[in-house]
């Protein structure tokens, strides 16, 4: 038997008896009132006749049936075991393991957005991070190797302050597309999380490593984990100025190359795993991409109900107790002794 009421918050609050055959005896409560002894005898009288004022006692016996039948219905309850359950309707979702591959080679020093792409790059990484909540993020930087800035982590604002402290570097020649989607693999394949994605940025195109690009991509297929690949820089490339020779004095003669963009590979790799590439060409088309990105990578809203119950016993047995001893002390004892 239940009996519901609306709760702040969202939540039902309904009153349950846990055991609802105990109900059957609330007309027992009702018994004293039928075997009451009547203390009075009407007459008829020719005259007008009233009757004294009930003293203080009288009154307070007129208490006595309406309390034995209060502590009967006490008693009853009890037995019946009410209990407060509230539901609450929680919305939530499941949190996305994340591995951001970001470009960090020679070429991006490249000016031909401002300051120049590594500063936009890692400024737009930064705030995806923390806008994404519940989630777990991990960075892999590449150039001719891959390397790990951070396993994956719900440490936004840490993980965001290492991103906008990358600078470009060159550590070894070209860039290793296959190596970083294969080190960001290994960061996603022992995941639980039901779903699980790489977001690799890059200006250029692959040309160095162990793994060829293709083969990184079918390993992340096997693993059904997606690839959101991000073509950055404008469309007609950057020149980029090249030291040679190891350390070089100020001053000393740079050569300089013209980089461009393997749009049709980063395509490929992206809808062969079921993810999507992307074009930015300057700092705001790179913070719509990432914001696609965010509501693409989006796990399912879960609706789950939490279940809690309140005894309401506890708080009965004693409110019985002290009816029962005001009941044996007013009119098993003390009005006895005053009749």
């Amino acid at each position: 038997m239940v009996a519901t009421g609306a709760a702040p918050g969202g939540r039902t609050v309904t009153l349950v008896f846990t055991q609802p055959a105990a109900l059957l005896l609330l007309p027992l409560a009702l018994l004293p009132w039928f075997f009451r002894r009547r203390t009075a005898l009407t007459v008829p009288s020719l005259r007008p006749w009233r009757p004294d004022s009930p003293d203080w006692r009288c009154r307070l016996a007129r208490l006595h049936l309406p309390l034995t039948t209060l502590i009967l219905l006490g008693v009853i309850l009890l037995l019946a075991g009410p209990v407060l359950r509230s539901r609450e309707s929680i919305h939530e979702r499941e949190g996305v393991d994340l591995v951001l591959a970001l470009d960090i080679s020679a070429s991006m020093r490249a000016a031909d957005m401002k300051p120049n792409r590594m500063a936009v790059a890692r400024a737009a990484a930064a705030d995806f991070v923390r806008r994404r909540a519940r989630d777990r993020i991990g960075v892999i930087l590449f150039a001719g190797t891959p390397w790990l800035l951070s396993p994956p982590t719900t440490d936004r604002e840490h993980l965001a302050a290492l991103l906008e402290s990358v600078t470009a570097e060159s550590r070894g020649t070209g860039t290793a597309l296959g190596d970083a989607i294969g080190a960001a693999l290994s960061r996603l394949k022992d995941s639980t999380a039901r779903s699980r994605a790489i977001i690799l940025l890059t200006d250029g195109r692959g040309n160095n490593g162990r793994m060829d690009a293709e083969t990184a991509a079918r390993a992340a297929a096997a693993l059904q984990v997606r690839i959101y690949t991000i073509g950055f820089g404008t469309e007609q490339g950057a020149m980029v100025r090249f030291q040679t020779g190891g350390n070089m004095p100020p001053g000393h003669p740079v050569s300089g190359q013209r980089v461009s963009l393997d749009e049709a590979t980063l395509r490929q790799l992206a809808e062969s795993t079921g993810g999507r590439f992307f074009r930015a060409t300057d700092a705001d088309s790179l913070q719509q991409v990432y914001r696609r990105i965010d509501q693409l990578e989006t796990s399912p809203l879960e609706v789950r109900t939490r279940t809690t119950d309140r005894p309401l016993a506890d708080g009965l047995r004693p409110l019985l107790a002290a009816l029962l001893v005001a009941e044996l002390l007013l009119f098993r004892l003390w009005l006895r002794r005053w009749a």
